[in-house]
């Protein structure tokens, strides 16, 4: 397998032959897969992160995974490492191969199944979503407050695609998790403070996927829910558009306390008891 240097090296032969030399689209892959460092084996590492790329919504159903070439780059592994990954998604039931033109995902139904049947398991997987919550309502809202007042035109268009693309996501019925994040990671950009980034992306990157597709159930099903949700969205980004920094970040403050009730809710099903007294009408207005 050649190594980037390598490619590198065969471009500018290329170039200079006349040939267009090709695309190395490695960084913009690994970027893509969010962690292509995922803990475990060679194989195991690949399939993890692609396992997450689809979850979370970066490759929804249909999408075209990158080439055996270009993930065995980005990983920086050999292809049949690329292959082993690749046999146990189709194994999975998540991708199938269409000869001569790549591997698709075909859907996530069949892992929703597996992996959250089981209500203890589901009770975990709230439970630390509630811990993420609560750490989120102590920096979040303060990322947007200083947003609103440093953030410059490539913040405000950073914001808005990852919202259009939440939106896009939402209404074609996929999971929209991927772009939630790029949403939240782009308002923490906005800041210039390294920290804030720091501390949207640490949530990210530790998420397994079972919570990435409780947190899809959740907050996006039924779909009515998930249009409340954007709503939320939309008036943090309105917001921090017109620099009104303390009415952002009660917003975000509202948002995210939001989600921590409806999860609330979620979880009282989940035991087959009503929602603590003092927070179930508040609790029952959010979720729905």
């Amino acid at each position: 397998m050649a190594t980037p240097l390598e490619m590198a090296k065969s471009s500018v032969t290329a170039a200079r032959r006349g040939r267009k030399p090709r695309r190395d689209r490695s960084d913009e892959i690994a970027e893509g897969l969010f962690e292509t460092s995922r803990p475990g084996g060679l194989h195991e590492r690949i399939h993890r992160s692609l396992v997450h790329a689809i979850t979370s919504g970066r490759y929804e159903k249909g999408a075209r995974l990158p080439s055996e070439p270009e993930l065995a780059v980005a990983f920086a592994v050999s292809r049949p490492v690329v292959r082993q990954a690749l046999d146990r998604l189709r194994r999975d039931g998540l991708v199938k191969s269409l000869r001569g033109s790549g591997n698709y995902v075909v859907g996530i139904d069949e892992l929703i199944a597996a992996r959250l049947l089981s209500a203890s398991g589901s009770l975990l997987q709230t439970q630390r979503m509630l811990d993420d919550l609560e750490f989120r309502l102590v920096i979040e809202p303060e990322a947007a407050f200083f947003a609103a007042r440093r953030r410059g035109i490539a913040d405000m268009d950073r914001i808005e695609t990852a919202l259009r693309k939440f939106e896009e996501a939402h209404a074609a019925g996929a999971i929209t998790d991927h772009f939630d994040y790029l949403f939240h990671e782009a308002i923490a950009a906005a800041t210039t403070n390294e920290h804030f980034v720091e501390a949207v992306r640490s949530l990210e990157y530790r998420s397994d996927d079972e919570r990435i597709l409780m947190r899809h159930l959740v907050h996006f099903q039924p779909r009515n829910r998930g249009a409340a949700v954007l709503r939320e969205h939309g008036e943090v980004l309105d917001l921090i558009r017109k620099r009104d920094a303390e009415a952002a970040k009660h917003a975000m403050w509202n948002h995210i306390e939001a989600a921590r009730l409806r999860l609330m809710k979620h979880n009282a099903v989940l035991v087959g008891e009503k929602p603590a007294a003092r927070e179930e009408g508040i609790a029952l207005q959010a979720a729905d």
